[in-house]
């Protein structure tokens, strides 16, 4: 999968937010399980970032930025359906700095 599959946003405080875009919902269909990793954990551009199990697709992600997990979405590690929404106060996945 590629950088396209999110879209990235830069927040206040300097983060990067990383959410799943509607190309990403198209391609994988309803989410039902992801797996992200921890707080703390260094992403690498390109390097695995999440697993991911939907209706289409059961695969990992690659990371569309380099960066530190400083904060993850518990709503959608919980609930995946959130990553469903198009509303990106939903559909977040983390944020990275």
């Amino acid at each position: 999968m590629s950088k396209s599959y999110f879209w990235v946003k830069e927040q206040a405080d300097g983060t990067k937010r990383i959410g799943l875009n509607d190309a990403g919902r198209d391609e994988l269909g309803e989410v039902s399980f992801i797996d992200v990793p921890a707080v703390g954990t260094t992403l690498k551009q390109a390097d695995k970032f999440i697993a991911v199990e939907a209706e289409k697709a059961v695969t990992d992600v690659d990371s569309p930025v380099d960066g530190k997990i400083t904060k993850i979405n518990e709503a959608v590690v919980d609930d995946p359906a959130g990553l469903n929404s198009k509303d990106e106060n939903k559909n977040w996945i983390v944020e990275v700095k």
